[in-house]
């Protein structure tokens, strides 16, 4: 298998050698290469976005190369031409992952210093000047772009319209809109900024009645005769505005159609809180849709409530559609008439999902999941999902190889789109609440070793306090996991390692969990955002309470209908940070987490499921799932009882590179580093303790590269990844680089996963 792996990898790297891309190119007709842009002097204002903007000017834009190779240009030059457009294999591999070849004779080199001097100048930089230069390399070409920036302009007096009267005016609500401006006098004149600003006015003015007003009407008039690198800017509405954009509007009846079926009449019409309600199929009962209509009769048109009630109904989950239309009354002027149209997906729906499951643990096999859907269960949008999966492994290498394991497993999912109960949760108004309630169980056997039966209950709400902050409260958050076979072999390894065994005996949990998550992205385009959450977990705290009022704690601890719980606390912080990298959706992505849990009272370990792993394809991809760890501790080679490697402390970080190859086809380079330890020492784990002073010493690093095809329906990620610092190794052995590369490639990694890791 190693050998196999060795084998594939020399291959790889002879086909990428021929990957040239050149095949057509020539010295009279050279490939576009690269480019470069060069600034003869450092623009004073944000010389950063100035240099990212205007990299992004330069299209075409060069053929993406991978270690100096163009392999999807090679591809698109040996694929033959599909036989039926937009169709079949050949399509795929030459218009879908292939690309075609870039020669510099299609670049426009001309009007590309053109509209490089049009950005510099949009960046208040009007006397800018650019200019380009050809490389020529053979069969490649690449261009030097140089700008001269010049000195740039900055704002001086911002006017706000032309009025300043207590009149209520169109002219008089810009004016007043100034108090929240984001440009102020002596920012640098930037186009984008004056466009942004202008963008806010106009939203602030449709939320205010003017219903017909769009940005488009409204114009920033620059004076850049007042010398001295100064510019005197004024909003104000162009004159091809008309009556109607000048008149403010009030919202007459609003009519909202719960189940909108544009064959069926109306059955029937009911006033709920002065909104008049249209039953069509007498799914919903009115309240339950009303609560998310924030459109008010005798109100100014609203656009900013109008997305709201859009975004509300839309995220309960049971409609393929939802709409405010507008309709202006033909006899009043300045009245509309609103319809909110909900179209409900269809009530009852199956679904099946059959896939096939290939591990970093070297566990691959088919897994089915059945299941069932009712999108109204009580007449109030509540979704009922009612699912059964089963999946069947068996490994197909390393040390437990032909070790078989199947899993079965029920669950039941009802989500309500309102807090029910703890009504004091207040959430966003554009986002509705949700109180989940969720019961399962399942059958989990190693064959030969072990099989867990584990049963789960839990209750939970999800709130979004505005959008940027989340709340997940799970109370109570039941499971009960019993080890109901055990094989001799594995009664004998328990044995011998008392701490695991304990952490098995104890699964009864009765407690609670909360996440908060924040995130600083604002639109979906953002450059540079981060996503931070915090989540704690407990268990036993309650029950704990009441049995030690019951007197003095039993030599066999407490119990609960006869069984011990658990009481332990986890603490899960995580930081992840997101930067785009250049114009052509290229990105590099960090992820930070540090996390605890910690037994006490009732309990001398952790449970077993409540313990944290490292290694595998969302974790540290060099090292095979839950093969790391805990700190220095390694397996005896001649254990085949692949017994996961947990602990109690995690800490992981991870580094992520990614960019488009071509179309849905990207790429990425990665590396990882973590462990996990244990809180307390276990003579059966050496080297497993926690220890603050050489925790970074027995840190795993990994790294690799991989391919993504992301057509945004759903992403496939191949990883190869190979380890590069291993803490089971003896002191000064570990930075496995060093070695021959016979050695290191006996450990490549090989993960196959759905999504990104982070």
């Amino acid at each position: 298998m190693r050998k196999a792996s060795l084998h594939m990898v020399v291959i790889a790297a002879l086909g990428l050698s021929g990957c040239t891309g050149l095949k057509y190119a020539s010295e009279e007709r050279p490939l576009f290469a690269s480019f470069d842009i060069a600034f003869t002097g450092t623009p004073e204002a944000d010389p950063r976005g100035a240099l990212e903007e205007l990299q992004g000017v330069v299209t075409p834009t060069p053929n993406t190369s991978l270690f100096g190779r163009r392999p999807t240009v090679a591809l698109f030059n040996m694929t033959k031409e599909p036989k039926r457009p937009n169709k079949g294999l050949r399509n795929l591999l030459k218009y879908k992952i292939g690309s075609p070849p870039v020669y510099l004779d299609q670049v426009p080199l001309d009007d590309i210093v053109a509209a490089l001097e049009n950005r510099m100048h949009n960046r208040g930089y009007f006397k800018a000047r650019a200019s380009h230069r050809v490389e020529s390399h053979g069969r490649t070409a690449s261009v030097v772009f140089t700008v001269q920036p010049g000195q740039p302009h900055r704002l001086r007096n911002i006017l706000y319209a032309d009025s300043s009267a207590q009149a209520d005016t169109l002219e008089q609500r810009i004016h007043r809109a100034r108090r929240r401006a984001t440009i102020a006098p002596g920012d640098p004149y930037q186009l984008s900024k004056l466009i942004e600003e202008r963008n806010r006015v106009a939203g602030t003015l449709r939320n205010t009645g003017y219903y017909r007003l769009s940005e488009d009407d409204l114009v920033f008039v620059a004076d850049t005769t007042v010398g001295g690198l100064l510019v005197d800017i004024r909003l104000r509405v162009k004159n091809e505005a008309g009556a109607d954009e000048r008149r403010r509007y009030t919202v007459g009846d609003v009519y909202v159609h719960g189940d909108h079926d544009p064959v069926l009449p109306p059955s029937d019409t009911t006033v709920v809180d002065s909104l008049l309600y249209i039953d069509y199929l007498n799914m919903y009962r009115p309240r339950s849709i009303t609560r998310g209509v924030f459109v008010e009769p005798d109100k100014p048109f609203s656009q900013r409530r109008t997305d709201q009630t859009q975004q509300f109904l839309g995220s309960y989950g049971v409609f393929s559609g939802v709409k405010v239309d507008y309709t202006e009354d033909s006899i009043q002027l300045g009245i509309l008439r609103a319809d909110v149209l909900l179209t409900p997906m269809k009530r009852f729906s199956l679904f099946s999902e059959l896939n096939a499951v290939s591990k970093s643990n070297n566990f691959a096999g088919p897994g089915l999941k059945v299941g069932f859907k009712d999108r109204d269960l009580f007449r109030g949008a509540e979704l009922l999902t009612v699912d059964m999966n089963t999946r069947f492994e068996t490994q197909l290498a390393g040390a437990g190889k032909g070790t078989n394991a199947y899993e079965i497993g029920a669950k039941a999912a009802l989500s309500v789109p309102r807090i029910l109960v703890f009504n004091f949760l207040r959430s966003a108004r554009s986002y509705v609440p949700s109180t989940r309630v969720e019961i399962g169980y399942g059958l989990f056997r190693r064959i030969g070793l072990y099989g867990l039966e584990s049963a789960n209950l839990a209750y939970s709400y999800v709130w979004r306090q505005n959008v940027r902050v989340w709340h997940d409260l799970r109370i109570p958050d039941i499971s009960y996991n019993n080890l109901y076979y055990t094989s001799p072999s594995f009664d004998a390894f328990l044995s011998a390692n008392l701490a695991i065994r304990r952490s098995f005996e104890e699964q009864f949990i009765l407690g609670a969990g909360y996440t908060y998550t924040r995130s600083t992205q604002r639109r979906r385009n953002d450059r540079s955002w981060f996503l931070m959450s915090f989540g704690v977990d407990e268990g036993g705290n309650l029950t704990s309470l009441f049995s030690t009022i019951g007197g003095p704690r039993p030599e066999e601890g407490y119990t609960l209908f006869g069984e011990r719980y658990s009481q332990f606390v986890r603490v899960r912080p995580e930081v992840r940070w997101y930067q785009a990298v250049g114009t052509h959706g290229s990105q590099v992505v960090g992820r930070v987490l540090a996390s605890v849990a910690a037994p006490y009272g009732n309990s001398s370990t952790v449970p077993y499921v409540k313990q944290f792993f490292s290694g595998g394809t969302n974790s540290i991809r060099a090292f095979r799932a839950r093969s790391v760890g805990p700190g220095t501790y390694r397996p005896s080679d001649d254990s085949n009882l692949l017994i996961d490697q947990v602990g109690d402390i995690k800490f992981e970080a991870n580094i992520e590179f990614r960019w488009t190859i071509s179309g849905f086809v990207k790429a990425a380079v990665f590396a990882d580093a973590g462990n996990v330890w244990l809180i307390n020492d276990d003579p059966q784990r050496p080297g497993g303790k926690f220890n603050f002073n050489t925790a970074v010493d027995e840190l795993a690093f990994g790294g690799g590269a991989g391919i993504r095809f992301d057509p945004e329906v759903i992403v496939v990620r191949l990883d190869l990844a190979t380890p590069l610092r291993r803490p089971d190794l003896p002191q000064g052995d570990r930075w496995v680089f060093n070695d021959q590369f016979a050695r290191l490639s006996d450990n490549f990694i090989f993960n196959i996963a759905i999504g990104y890791p982070f």
